[in-house]
């Protein structure tokens, strides 16, 4: 090998993993994509997740909230646009705050598990989500908010 040709190579590697070092993504996480041409991903606490993680997650709470009260995604989306809230459908259905956030706890663990699985979300992202709705966190528990339009 020209020795040119290896000092670039070197070279190269070395500002690879000092740039995602910079970027939060360790060394050898770094290093060992670039040696194994797979893509560095970072596992640090404050890591950054692809945006169709969020859209997973939305929609798996959404068909387990539509579950919890009985109804299809789809008519459950229909009552939202139209302005009823999840409170006025769960307490049609006899449940409070705590009871529908119990259910729907129990109903959306097992569709964020799967996505676990699959690794297409983190254990923590699943363990997070099922926390905030115990904690009575509930999506569209007052309707659907929008933003205001600029002035």
């Amino acid at each position: 090998m020209n020795p040119w040709l290896g000092k670039f190579v070197i070279g190269g590697v070395g500002s690879a993993v000092l740039g995602a070092s910079l970027l939060g993504v360790s060394a050898s996480t770094a290093f060992a994509a670039i040696t194994s041409g797979a893509p560095a991903t970072s596992t640090a606490a404050g890591a950054k997740h692809d945006p169709s993680d969020k859209r997973l997650i939305a929609a798996a709470v959404l068909a387990a909230e539509a579950t919890a009260l009985d109804m299809k995604p789809e008519d459950l989306r229909t009552a939202l646009k139209s302005g009823k809230t999840v409170s006025d459908l769960a307490s049609a259905k006899g449940m409070n705050k705590d009871q529908f956030a119990d259910k729907l706890a129990n109903t959306v663990k097992p569709a964020l598990d799967k996505l676990v699985d699959a690794k297409k979300i983190s254990q923590a992202q699943d363990d997070r989500v099922v926390a905030r709705i115990r904690a009575g966190h509930i999506p569209f528990w007052n309707g659907r908010h929008h933003k205001k339009a600029a002035a």
